[in-house]
């Protein structure tokens, strides 16, 4: 099994091109994640610790465009309150209410040259295990962008704004 770096695996999970706010709050987030997260196996594409880094970088780009601000100026509060339940909320209206962000900054979720789009669209997966495992609760449940984000966000990785 071959591991690589965040660094790495990360520039591959942010795309090419974008706009400049998304190749920041890339920048950022791998700082905040430094070693914390250091290796990812090769062949693991959907472990918390991945979709948690996409969604790090997501939420901080979302901030940022909304709030006319730099990655790097993002506080925590901002993305725990991104990631919170509103009144009456599940974990897929949380989904779709990032989504609805990044359709309100101009992303067209079906454009496959738009790299934050196509994050998007390995983010917005809802994990729904099969009946026969649904006592396992080392199985994950829910959207992608919501698991990986409690993921990164748990004292587990103990990231500091």
């Amino acid at each position: 099994m071959q591991m690589t770096t965040l660094d790495e695996r990360s520039r591959q999970w942010q795309g090419e091109g974008g706009p400049v706010e998304w190749v920041q709050a890339w920048d950022r987030t791998r700082e905040l994640i430094g070693t914390r997260l250091r290796y990812f196996d090769e062949q693991d594409t959907d472990d918390s610790a991945a979709d948690g880094v996409s969604a790090l970088a997501t939420a901080l780009y979302i901030t940022a465009r909304e709030q006319r601000i730099e990655p790097a100026a993002v506080p925590r509060q901002a993305i725990d309150d991104l990631i919170r339940r509103h009144s009456g909320e599940t974990d897929p209206d949380i989904a779709h209410r990032w989504q609805a962000h990044l359709e309100n900054l101009g992303h067209d979720m079906d454009n496959p040259t738009d790299p934050v789009s196509a994050r998007w669209r390995v983010l917005r997966f809802n994990r729904e295990p099969d009946d026969q495992y649904w006592e396992d609760t080392t199985l994950r449940r829910g959207p992608a962008v919501v698991e990986g984000l409690r993921y990164v966000l748990s004292p587990h990785v103990a990231l500091t704004f």
